[in-house]
């Protein structure tokens, strides 16, 4: 209950990991934190599968959540076709990619999603922020 003692809506928030957690865990952090404690579900929302060093990288980055989404597990469970190049980089058909996190959104009704892409935010039917930051590996690469 807010303090005019009406019930407030829980939030449902989208984050992806490289390129928004990863450029700037001192604003999604504590964002995500917040989040968490007041009863919204922080999803984290990427491209690769759950592992140790994932978690890692998520403990270290101190980014809270209470779902995680991955474009690779996802694509796995469907038997979609794809391939692993000999850096262990999953690819697949890029459409099919591209389009499933707007999917997963609209799905589960995620109010908002940050994501550093303006591919993704082609196929969402949900709120989408393009978030920009110049601590992301590609934007510190085109500073120099």
């Amino acid at each position: 209950m807010d303090g005019m003692g009406v019930r407030s809506k829980q939030l449902k928030v989208g984050l992806d990991l490289h390129g928004v957690l990863d450029a700037k865990p001192k604003l999604f952090g504590p964002l995500s934190s917040a989040l968490v404690d007041a009863g919204h579900e922080v999803h984290i929302i990427t491209g690769p599968e759950w592992s140790k060093k994932l978690e890692n990288q998520l403990y270290d980055l101190e980014i809270y959540f209470t779902h995680f989404f991955s474009i690779v597990e996802y694509h796995k469970n469907r038997g979609t076709d794809m391939r692993i190049d000999e850096f262990g980089h999953v690819h697949l058909d890029p459409y099919l990619w591209d389009k499933t996190k707007g999917e997963y959104c609209a799905r589960v009704g995620i109010d908002l999603h940050f994501d550093d892409s303006d591919t993704y935010g082609y196929f969402f039917k949900t709120p989408y922020a393009r978030f920009f930051s110049k601590d992301t590996p590609r934007a510190k690469k085109m500073s120099l």
